[in-house]
């Protein structure tokens, strides 16, 4: 009997003590019913389920477009798409422990979903600098129209070869087999002629004065001789 009794009063005190911590609990939350912060738990629950649904099948949408969709592009490739807006993102990797090394990687994300990425590494860094220009002047140039994202991460374990810069390679030249040389043959001689004797020059000739002319004396012109009148015959009477 003095079991039952203690029992009794044991339970009497456990309830009294549950009741005294529900009113605690009541007074707490500002004498709402429990019932209502369950619903708000549960669907404060459910919005994080929600949201951890969302980020991991982005990143498995991310992992696959660049596992298997992300193609090479050229440069001029690059640049058309950018410039006639099929352009949705463009993601730029650096390495985490130097970032100033610069670029390494420059991906697109198309608007129809697809990846495509620049050639790699720190040999191609002119080429991703300039698409990086590209997008940036685009987004200037055409506000209030569809923007490029343009995201910056930084990744750790980059391959050494594509932190490598290339190193101008020293090209042997052709080692050129100097041609034999002629042997010429032995040139006769030649006994020199004697020299011509020269003439002697010629005597000159004496110039012979021409004789002067000695000038004839003019004759004074002399009258012919008047001729005689014959005596005329006289007649006989």
């Amino acid at each position: 009997m003095q079991d039952a009794d203690d029992q009794r009063h044991q339970g009497d005190a456990d309830a009294a003590g549950n009741g005294g911590l529900q009113a605690r609990l009541v007074r707490l939350l500002g004498g709402r019913p429990l019932s209502v912060y369950g619903v708000l738990l549960a669907g404060v629950g459910v919005l994080v389920l929600l949201l951890a649904i969302v980020v991991i099948t982005a990143r498995g949408d991310d992992a696959g477009q660049g596992a298997f969709e992300c193609l090479d592009v050229t440069l001029q490739e690059a640049e058309a798409a950018i410039t006639h807006g099929d352009v949705e993102r463009i993601t730029v990797v650096s390495p985490t422990d130097k970032p100033e090394t610069g670029p390494i990687k420059v991906s697109m994300r198309l608007n129809d979903g697809y990846c495509r990425q620049l050639p790699q590494g720190a040999v191609s860094q002119p080429d991703l600098y300039y698409i990086i220009g590209v997008v940036d002047y685009y987004n200037q140039s055409r506000e209030g129209e569809q923007r490029i994202s343009l995201r910056y991460e930084r990744q750790p374990n980059i391959p050494k070869e594509l932190l490598a810069t290339a190193t101008p390679t020293a090209t042997a030249l052709p080692t050129t087999t100097p041609a034999p040389t002629a042997t010429l043959a032995p040139t006769p001689t030649r006994t020199p002629r004697p020299p011509t004797p020269t003439p002697p020059p010629p005597t000159p000739t004496p110039t012979v004065a021409a004789p002067r002319s000695t000038p004839v004396p003019t004759r004074a012109p002399v009258a012919p001789p008047s001729p005689t009148p014959r005596p005329s015959a006289t007649r006989a009477p």
